[in-house]
């Protein structure tokens, strides 16, 4: 295989085959719009989302506060573990609240959805804990949380099968792939 340029490698690395085009296509159609924040990881989805045409039929936000400061901000709390269950549902929640913010005065009355994604992929610093993720997705009258437990890989094969597993949760949750 020939020797591929910085910017060149970087395209490869983001080109979507079909099946995940007609995935993302199935998200952005479903009637549903969104907040979303991540931090840890992930964030392969947002950049599949957002580069798919058509993005804001289902995106009105994403955040990414990656620092325990910049959570807090957004948070309004300091959470005592950043990636838990607890972590991702309060994020969650907070996105929730921002779509409903964000969807104030739009008349088209779709439903709309709070999701998270908080992960600890990777690292080469000291870290308690094993390799996770949790996925949320909070809506107005239901909530699904998703834990991944990664046994091995790097952290860009990691990042990759979060940012596939974040795009078929939010599927699933949409009615948009089978459960």
């Amino acid at each position: 295989m020939p020797e591929l340029s910085i910017a060149e490698g970087f395209r490869h690395s983001h080109v979507m085959n079909r099946e995940q085009e007609n995935l993302i296509e199935a998200i952005q159609s479903s009637g549903y719009k969104a907040c979303i924040v991540l931090s840890g990881g992930g964030s392969g989805s947002i950049h599949a989302l957002l580069s798919h045409p058509g993005a804001s039929r289902f995106v009105c936000e994403v955040q990414i506060p990656y620092c325990n400061r910049a959570m807090t901000d957004y948070l309004g709390e300091a959470l005592g573990q950043f990636c838990s269950e607890d972590a991702a549902v309060t994020m969650a929640g907070r996105a929730f609240e921002r779509a409903v913010m964000c969807s104030l005065g739009d008349d088209s009355e779709c439903p709309i959805l709070g999701i998270a994604c908080t992960a600890a992929l990777q690292t080469n610093r000291d870290r308690k804990g094993e390799d996770r993720a949790y996925i949320c997705i909070q809506a107005r009258n239901k909530q699904k949380v998703h834990k991944i437990e990664f046994k091995t890989g790097t952290r860009a094969e990691q990042e990759e099968e979060l940012s596939q597993a974040f795009l078929e949760t939010i599927a699933r949750f949409t009615g948009v792939a089978e459960s």
